[in-house]
Parts: structure tokens; C-alpha cells; sequence
């Protein structure tokens, strides 16, 4: 755990699960010092302007306002998130696309020490107000193709609209990320990673190291190749054809 002192508080309607999430982080993230604790919007919002903690453990749901009904009391976010939530499908979507951490209840003690860990690595990076603003975006475009997904390189993240990304090549351990503009991004992740986050917004992976977006294919060549926007070719796999003939070029 890393040595760098934080202030933090703990937001959640149900005060036991407060109780074990502070709990955890004496033991587990001595660094971590609560600083205060809230069970509803209004309460947490007077306490980060009281506190201006370096870091908030939030719960989505709660009864009245919930986590982004908070959120868009802030004219900027300058404060780090660790979202705590349940299976929420339409929540979570949104916070994988974004980059951003969350714990599932109940708390785990290795997730969320992992959590700790990356939220003061971006403390540290200070790019926290890009983040939530993209999250601000996403939480309204879900299954969208003007969702932006975070494209992390070696150093900083690239925030682009899926519907500007025409495509995704496997390159070793990274991935391509050929955009409408004709950039290429490089991303520090493997196909694999975009094949999952992806899909939901209109993408269809035809070969193992190539995922493409439906919307912008141009025509398709029976021998099993794609033509993109940027008339690039892009294979598909045999056993995938007949497959992809039913779910992109019939539909």
C-alpha cells in the first residue's frame, strides 16, 4: 500500500455497510484516514464542501437523490470516487466505459484495497475532473454509440466517442484504435479488453485480433472480407462468416 496520505469519507444510506467500509480501511488502508461519514445526498454534498476530502467512497443507490444526482451538484469534480454498488447493469456499463473504479457490495478486502491503490495513483495524476465529466456524459448515453470510452496509453487516457472509432486491431499485448480522423491510437490493453467493452455499442468481432463497428462497414466481399470507412480490409474468420452475414449484413 502506497504511503501517501489521504482524507476520505463514506457515503451510504445503510449505516451497517458504512460501518464494515470504514472498518476495512483501518485495517486494510492505514493511510486512509475518514474524516466523516453521510447517509444521504444533501448530508454527503455539506460534508465534501465541511471536509474537501481527497477521496469519497460513494454508494449509487440510495433512496431520494442518488450518487450522480450528487455529483451534478458539483460545478467541478476535485475529489476522487470510489463507487460502492450492487449489480446495477446500467451503472456499471457506464463506470467501465469511463475508467472509472468501483467495489461491489458486500466489500471485499482485495478489491478494495486494489481500488484504494489506483484512486491515489490518480489523485496523484490529478486527472480526476476530466473523468467524472466524461461520466457526467456517459451516465446519459448508455448503449450509445456517443458513449465515450476511455483509451488508456502508457501515461494518460484518450476519451473518444465510439462512434468515431472505426475499428480495433490487436497489436501484441496493445491494441490499435483506428479513428474517423485518421488518427491511430495505441492503447496499453489487449483486444480482449475492447472486445468486452465494446460490444454493447454496436461492435462485432470477426476475427480474433479485429473488432469492427457495424456502423461503419461499406461493403462486404462473400471470400469473408470487410470494408471499412477508411477502406481499410478487414478479414473475417471462416467459421465466423455465416454467423456474420446473419448479424450484420441481413439484419
Amino acid at each position: 500500500m502506497t504511503k501517501m496520505k489521504i482524507d476520505a469519507i463514506v457515503v451510504d444510506d445503510e449505516s451497517k455497510l458504512r460501518k464494515v467500509t470504514i472498518d476495512k480501511l483501518k485495517k486494510l488502508c492505514p493511510n486512509v484516514q475518514i474524516v466523516g461519514e453521510a447517509a444521504n445526498v444533501p448530508d454527503a454534498y455539506d460534508l465534501i464542501n465541511l471536509t474537501s476530502p481527497d477521496l469519497v467512497f460513494l454508494d449509487i443507490a440510495m433512496p431520494g437523490e442518488n450518487a450522480f444526482d450528487l455529483l451534478e451538484r458539483f460545478d467541478a469534480i476535485d475529489f476522487e470516487i470510489i463507487f460502492i454498488t450492487g449489480f446495477n447493469d446500467y451503472a456499471l456499463d457506464a463506470l467501465k466505459v469511463s475508467a472509472i473504479d468501483y467495489v461491489l457490495k458486500p466489500v471485499g478486502g482485495e478489491e478494495l484495497m486494489q481500488a484504494v491503490v489506483k484512486a491515489i495513483d490518480r489523485i496523484r495524476e490529478r486527472d480526476t475532473i476530466k473523468r467524472y465529466e466524461v461520466l457526467r456524459h456517459n451516465i446519459d448515453h448508455v448503449g450509445k454509440q456517443s458513449t465515450k470510452i476511455a483509451i488508456p496509453s502508457q501515461t494518460t487516457y484518450d476519451f473518444v466517442a465510439a462512434e468515431n472509432i472505426i475499428r480495433c486491431e490487436g497489436w501484441e499485448k496493445y491494441t490499435r484504435i483506428h479513428l474517423s480522423t485518421g488518427e491511430v491510437l495505441i492503447a496499453s490493453l489487449n483486444i480482449g479488453h475492447f472486445r468486452e467493452l465494446l460490444t454493447p455499442y454496436g461492435f462485432y468481432s470477426t476475427h480474433k485480433s479485429h473488432l469492427i463497428n457495424i456502423q461503419k462497414v461499406k461493403r462486404y466481399k462473400r471470400e469473408g472480407i470487410v470494408m471499412m470507412s477508411d477502406d481499410s480490409e478487414i478479414p473475417v474468420a471462416r467459421r465466423r462468416r455465416d454467423q456474420f452475414v446473419k448479424d450484420v449484413i441481413e439484419i
